[in-house]
């Protein structure tokens, strides 16, 4: 068999040991051969080399396939790696698959026992394989800025940082603006929202009514924690885009507070 890297080689020797429930190790493990063989010492082994003609490309020179050794009711091999990425299409099925079902399936499917915090973790793995990995995410927010701006001309989005550290993120997209200056009454309401995320923060936000009597949003920002400071520069943001010059003929409203829509 003819493999692309080691690496392949190894991923195809661990699929095979996780198959038979047997432990394989890999020494040595270089960058021109390897050698995988049983964690019990028995017959079992493959010598992989790099091809003399094509240095691009690993080819198993030798073997022996026979097993003498007992089956393994558990096997590292099975780690959250192996399950996030075994398991990623069940995962992308239901991304709210329950903790305690994986763990039944990998246990019917390989025959191996398995802790629940593996499965906890390999969860969280095929989590961030399928929506993104948070830290990546927040490395792009002015990459992010920038293709706003590109799509919605004459939009705002700004940020504030202390000392290079990212705190507060402000958007306001120009369509929503103009949409909510043209056509909605003169109402704002005002509230904030726990972030679930791996860095936490709050969301707040204001929306307005439209026609329908129905929510509109026009601006968000992402802070660190919700406090007077922020709030104070979220709304002085707020007028700045709104022309809010006289506010004697707006209405605010803060925490869902009920409002008649008809007058």
């Amino acid at each position: 068999m003819k493999f692309t890297s080691f690496k392949q080689f190894r991923v195809a020797v661990r699929n095979y040991g996780i198959k038979n429930r047997c432990v394989m190790k890999f020494r040595p493990n270089n960058s021109k051969r390897c050698k995988a063989f049983c964690k019990k010492g028995y017959p079992f082994y493959l010598w992989a080399l790099l091809m003399a003609i094509d240095r691009n490309k690993i080819q198993i020179k030798s073997g022996c396939l026979k097993h003498e050794c007992t089956k393994d009711h558990k096997s590292r091999n099975v780690s959250v790696q192996w399950i996030a990425h075994n398991y990623l299409e069940q995962f992308r099925a239901d991304l709210s698959w329950k903790v305690a079902r994986i763990n039944q399936a990998v246990r019917s499917n390989q025959s191996v026992g398995i802790r629940r915090l593996t499965v906890w973790r390999a969860k969280a793995i095929a989590t961030r394989l399928l929506e993104g990995d948070e830290e990546d995410q927040m490395k792009m927010l002015y990459d992010y800025r920038l293709e706003l701006l590109r799509t919605h001309p004459g939009s705002t989005i700004m940020f504030r940082c202390i000392i290079g550290m990212f705190q507060v993120m402000y958007v306001c997209l120009s369509p929503l603006r103009d949409g909510f200056l043209g056509s909605c009454r003169c109402i704002i309401s005002l509230d904030g929202c726990f972030l679930k995320i791996f860095y936490r923060g709050q969301l707040l936000a204001t929306v307005g009514i439209d026609a329908n009597d129905c929510i509109y949003p026009i601006t968000w920002v992402m802070v660190d924690k919700e406090n007077y400071a922020n709030w104070k520069w979220f709304l002085e943001l707020l007028t700045a885009d709104l022309e809010i010059n006289n506010s004697h003929h707006w209405a605010f409203t803060s925490n869902r507070q009920k409002v008649s829509t008809s007058t």
